[in-house]
């Protein structure tokens, strides 16, 4: 059996497998636009950790240099750490990176052993 178009038919055909091609362009376009989206806001997120990390790593470098040591800020390409440093004996550093939109925050927890700076606690808040 043989199927036959009428003058006019065939452009409807068209027509609908252009629209179907369309929409699973469009699609794979939005799918394609979210994921990058996500990704981007992931690695914004992990260079603010590791500012917060080196924030809290400069911060101990300086108490070992100088156990009076209260905060300062921390400024590399990527952005700025604020650190604060509090108490006497065990010492809380807390680290706060902003990047773009997104802040991490890094808290340790050190003290003096025999003259030793030793970190008892090492941990992501908020």
């Amino acid at each position: 059996m043989i199927l036959r178009l009428r003058s006019g038919q065939t452009l409807v055909v068209l027509l609908v497998f252009v629209a179907m091609a369309m929409a699973v362009v469009t699609a794979a376009v939005v799918v394609v636009v979210s994921n990058n989206q996500s990704s981007s806001r992931f690695e914004i997120g992990q260079t603010a950790l590791g500012l917060a990390e080196s924030g809290a790593e400069e911060a101990m470098l300086l108490l070992l240099r100088d156990p009076a040591y209260t905060g300062g800020t921390l400024t590399t390409i990527d952005g700025t750490a604020t650190i604060g440093v509090s108490g006497s004996d065990p010492k809380t550093i807390v680290s706060s990176a902003m990047v773009g939109e997104t802040r991490r925050k890094i808290q340790v927890v050190a003290g003096y052993t025999g003259g030793i700076l030793t970190v008892q606690t090492w941990r992501e808040i908020e």
